[in-house]
Parts: C-alpha cells; sequence; structure tokens
C-alpha cells in the first residue's frame, strides 16, 4: 500500500465530485425514499466499474493500494451529496480490512478477485455496531468440522444486496467473539425487509435469523475483537470523512439559499446573525478538515499514537456534523425540513453516522483508555 500522490488525489477527488453531481444528485430525493422506493443498484454498479470500492484492497487483491487518506477524500466528495452510497462503500472496506486483519488473504482473494458487479464483491457487516460492546445474539456450533450459526444478527448493513455477510458469533467456551463469513443466501439464513432507518436510507440493512447456516470460520477462535480493532482503527477517519462531506453539502445548500432570498427589503445573507451562523459552519468545516488530513497522515506514516487520533478525530467531527447540519436547517428556516433541499437528509445522516464501528460515548472511554 502507498500513498497516493497530489495528482492522483486531484483526479480522484474531480472524479468523484462529478459522479456525485450528475449521478447521485438528479434523482436523490428518490434514492432517500428507499426502502419504500427502488434501489440504486445500477448506481452502486457504476460505482463498482469506476473502482470506487477498491481505494485500500492491496494490488495482489486486485485494489489500487492507494491508502486511508484517498478513501477519505473519495467519500468526502460522494457525501456532499448523498452520503448513502459513501456509507456503502464504507461498510464493504471495513469487512475487507478485517479479513485483512485476521490473515484471510485467500478468502478475501475469492470474494474480491473477478467480481463483476457489485453484490459480488460487497460484503454485508454490522457497521453501526461495535460487537465487543453489544454482545452478539449469534451462536456457532461445530458439528462434523463445519461450523453452523443460529440466532439472529441485527441490522446487518448491506445483507439484502451482498451475497456474503461477515458475522460476529460466540463458540461454546470462549469468552470472546469470533467471526464467520456466511452466505446470505442460504435457505437456512432468513433475511427480513430492509429496516427503515434513521438516516441513510439508501444503504440498506436487515436483520438475519440463521438456523443451521453453514459457515466459514474467520482466523483463530476468539480472536474477534482483535481483528475489529486492528482493522477498523484507520477507517474511523473514513467515517469522520462521510461526516465532513455531509457538513460541506449542508453548508454550499445554506449559502445558495441565503444569497437568493430576500426578507426585510434586503438577502438574508446580508442579516449579521445568519452571517454568524454561517461563519460558525465554516469554521468546524476547517477544522475537521485539518483533523482528517493529520490523522490521515499519522496513519500512513504509523506515527506513535495514530489510533488514538485516528479515533479523536472521528469522535469530534461526527460530534461536529451533526451540530453543523442542525445550523443548516436553522439557516434556511421552515424549508430546510422540506426534501426537496436535501438539508434535512443531511442533518438525518449526519446523527447516523456516529454509530460507525461503535457507540460514541464508549468511543470517547477508548480514547481515555489509549
Amino acid at each position: 500500500m502507498f500513498a497516493a500522490t497530489e495528482k492522483e488525489m486531484q483526479l480522484l477527488g474531480r472524479a468523484a465530485s462529478e459522479f456525485a453531481r450528475d449521478v447521485l444528485i438528479p434523482e436523490r430525493e428518490l434514492h432517500d425514499r428507499f426502502p419504500f422506493g427502488p434501489f440504486f443498484e445500477k448506481i452502486v454498479d457504476k460505482a463498482f466499474e469506476l473502482d470506487f470500492f477498491h481505494l485500500i484492497l492491496p494490488e495482489e487483491l486486485e485494489g489500487t493500494g492507494m491508502g486511508i487518506a484517498a478513501l477519505c477524500r473519495l467519500l468526502g466528495e460522494l457525501a456532499r451529496e448523498d452520503a448513502s452510497l459513501a456509507a456503502i462503500i464504507f461498510t464493504t472496506n471495513v469487512a475487507h480490512s478485517i479479513l485483512l486483519a485476521a490473515g484471510e488473504v485467500q478468502m478475501l482473494r475469492e470474494l474480491s478477485t473477478d467480481a463483476k458487479h457489485a453484490q459480488e464483491f460487497l460484503i454485508a457487516f454490522p457497521v453501526f455496531n461495535n460487537p465487543s460492546e453489544i454482545a452478539p445474539k449469534v451462536f456457532a456450533e461445530q458439528t462434523s468440522g463445519k461450523f453452523k450459526l443460529q440466532g439472529q444478527v441485527d441490522y446487518l448493513v448491506l445483507g439484502s444486496i451482498a451475497r456474503y455477510g461477515l458475522i460476529p458469533a460466540f463458540i461454546e467456551k470462549s469468552p470472546l467473539y469470533s467471526l464467520f463469513l456466511v452466505d446470505l443466501q442460504k435457505p437456512s439464513a432468513q433475511v427480513s425487509d430492509p429496516v427503515l432507518s434513521l438516516g441513510l436510507h439508501a444503504c440498506p440493512a436487515v436483520d438475519v435469523v440463521f438456523d443451521g447456516t453453514n459457515s466459514r470460520q474467520v482466523g483463530n477462535i476468539g480472536s474477534g475483537p482483535a481483528y475489529f480493532e486492528t482493522g477498523t482503527a484507520k477507517l474511523h477517519l473514513a467515517a469522520a470523512a462521510i461526516a465532513a462531506g455531509i457538513m460541506k453539502g449542508a453548508l454550499q445548500a445554506a449559502l445558495a439559499y441565503c444569497k437568493q432570498r430576500d426578507q426585510g427589503g434586503r438577502k438574508i445573507i446580508d442579516w449579521s446573525e445568519l452571517q454568524m451562523l454561517l461563519a460558525d459552519m465554516a469554521m468546524q468545516i476547517e477544522v475537521s478538515d485539518m483533523l482528517i488530513a493529520e490523522g490521515c497522515r499519522a496513519t500512513e506514516t504509523r506515527a506513535k499514537g495514530w489510533q488514538k487520533r485516528a479515533l479523536a478525530a472521528a469522535v469530534h467531527v461526527q460530534a461536529a456534523a451533526a451540530q453543523v447540519t442542525t445550523d443548516g436547517v436553522q439557516a434556511m428556516g421552515g424549508v430546510g425540513y422540506m426534501k426537496d433541499f436535501g438539508q434535512e437528509k443531511r442533518m438525518r445522516d449526519a446523527k447516523h453516522i456516529q454509530a460507525s464501528l461503535g457507540l460514541t460515548p464508549l468511543k470517547k472511554l477508548n480514547i481515555l483508555r489509549h
């Protein structure tokens, strides 16, 4: 894996920005109606064809190996307009990184090599949970050398569109959970209808009940927590980048509205109170960009304490995004709550992304432990 050059980052950012403008924006409101409207499968496939899912996979696994800074740039540009696609890419990268942390290169090669469509490449994972915080309700029973899963996994992200899922489960006599790869199309895996969520509507999640479903063991028994922590350490920055992108979209929409809206005989952008609100939003965005950039630099150079910096940056940026998007709605007054403008969607998405990779209060405690 290598750090992308500045020219490569610029090209990637331009490609992501054009994709968001030309492909995501035109039907953003329609996509947000899912699960009561159609899923944007063709758009996900197009993003797959453009290698948006391959940025941090090593080259031997047909990835580009460009590193975490490149992934953050991509997700941030996409999230300006619609964070759901960014969350889909994020989820798959989490699953891939955990498999790499477990040393399952061959398993990942089987899943990623020669994939012709996104469905063949995506891997479902309960990305809005840290299994060490909320214990899995799935148990693995070993029979004739094979593991069969029993129980239910809640809110399995991408579970309705991915062929395979990476599932945390307990094995008898092991106090720590293990990880298993499961074919979600098996009859013994009962997949629910997509769950309506707070935000990120077009990043579907389902509940899955396993009834003796065959699975493949990932890594060593009881090593799930270690693989999760190792695999996701840098991806906290990717979640932060999604939040930062949502903030930028919120400020962009608020500025555009305030420049054309008249009240009291002048543009509302000229009112000092509103200028201060927008200035606070802009300041939070600048600080967030600096935090993510420093986190990426520390991560890619493996600076001492880089894990703590990545986690701290994510917690701060995600909290800022929740406030900035709320202010973005306020800046637009009553129309900020209307779906036509996309602002209320950004507010919901920003609050939803805070739950990525675990509960915020416990992530803060993890920073204290470091």
